[in-house]
């Protein structure tokens, strides 16, 4: 029974295929002549879109700064509902903590919010390290890449000296926990089921791998110290996830189990995105615009598998064992796709993601949320949401 859990947690899965997409699926361009007034229609369109996307992120913003803890953070773990992930304490919840309060940070600065951001960026220099939990658990990882890559930000735009030292020793200390705790392999994995040791010795999940490698490309470019092979290793093992046809693998040890239902391609809508985003980022040669687009058509076109997964009580309850906790996190990733892809990106994608997919599921409170986790889901929500929703403009 253990064994089953355990196999039902690791099975989150985020990705998408991408061949055979384009033909037969998505027209990217229209290939008829535009009609009479279709210009002013869509002109009218893109502002009443504008508008809207303003106000949902006024509101957002808000929540966010209403959430807040005085000591600067967001989320406390006091609160349960008793089914959510295995965790323990304190570990556990101060990973949760400090990767919660990098993504607001991160929203808060995109959206402008200046008061309650610096509580938060002063909160992840002082307090924003976190441990392994225990043998088993590894929520530390995301908080030490989310950390990474908000202290990066904050360092790239900083011109106090004084204050830029402080970003870069608290982010190098991130950067060095990354290193302690990256696989036997390379990459990330946030669980060790099997031999608990201290090197973890499962192998990394594709999608944390690629989102460990966003954040040292920001640290990269903050000027910061990256080990090399930590970043060498870690795109091998996501080049290692990838089949022919473009799909992204839930990790490097399901290659062994590739029939997987959160291996195929509609359990895999997601986590193609961040994935396909890490190997362009680091210009990998085999994914780049292409492969970008490919990847977003078939997001779209299959859309449905992702979001009956959204705000389920249980994780891996859905159909292809898509876990509700994907659904912001994979947006906010195929945002970065669409901005990188330039004017054409978003004309073909950016209506979409934010009319179909985030601006309709804004609580009233002016969160987002997708999966009921202690405290955390609606400030991480919020905050995706609104980093999404700004790329969308």
């Amino acid at each position: 029974m253990k064994k089953l859990v355990t196999i039902a947690l690791l099975t989150m899965s985020f990705a998408l295929p991408v061949r055979a997409v384009t033909p037969g699926g998505i027209s990217l361009r229209p290939e008829r002549p535009a009609r009479a007034g279709e210009a002013a229609e869509a002109s009218s369109a893109d502002v009443s879109r504008q508008a809207k996307i303003d106000q949902a992120v006024k509101k957002g913003v808000s929540f966010l700064v209403k959430s807040q803890n005085k000591d600067g953070s967001w989320g406390t773990g006091t609160e349960t509902r008793g089914f959510e992930v295995d965790a323990s304490v304190p570990g556990s919840h101060d990973g949760f903590r400090a990767a919660t309060t990098a993504l607001c940070v991160m929203a808060l600065r995109e959206a402008g919010e200046t008061t309650a951001h610096d509580r938060g960026v002063e909160f992840l220099i002082e307090h924003g390290d976190s441990r392994r939990a225990d043998g088993m658990l590894l929520y530390n990882t995301w908080g030490h890449i989310y950390t990474t890559e908000a202290l990066a930000i904050e360092l790239q735009h900083c011109t106090d000296d004084h204050q830029k030292q402080r970003l870069k020793e608290a982010a190098q200390k991130q950067i060095a926990r990354l290193k302690e705790y990256e696989t036997y392999v390379g990459g990330w994995n946030y669980y060790d089921f099997e031999a608990q040791t201290q090197q973890p010795s499962m192998g990394p999940t594709s999608f944390g791998t690629a989102a460990g490698l966003v954040a040292l490309w920001h640290a990269r470019q903050a000027g910061l110290d990256v080990p090399q092979r930590m970043i060498d290793l870690a795109m091998h093992r996501l080049e290692d996830s990838r089949l022919p046809n473009g799909v992204f693998m839930y990790g490097s040890d399901y290659k062994y189990i590739p029939r997987l239902p959160a291996n195929q391609p509609k359990g895999a809508l997601g986590r193609n995105q961040p994935c396909n985003y890490a190997l362009w980022l680091w210009k990998d040669p085999k994914v780049g615009p292409d492969q970008a687009r490919e990847g977003l058509a078939y997001f779209f076109k299959e859309h449905e598998f992702i979001e009956m997964g959204r705000q389920r009580q249980f994780p891996h309850e859905s159909w292809y064992q898509t876990a509700p906790y994907y659904y912001y996190y994979d947006h906010y990733y195929a945002s970065l796709l669409i901005e990188k892809l330039g004017d054409a990106g978003k004309r073909d994608f950016a209506a979409k993601l934010a009319d179909d997919t985030i601006l309709p599921f804004q609580e009233p409170d002016g969160s987002w949320w997708d999966f009921a986790m202690w405290d955390y889901h609606k400030p991480y929500g919020t905050s995706f949401a609104i980093m999404t929703l700004l790329r969308c403009k």
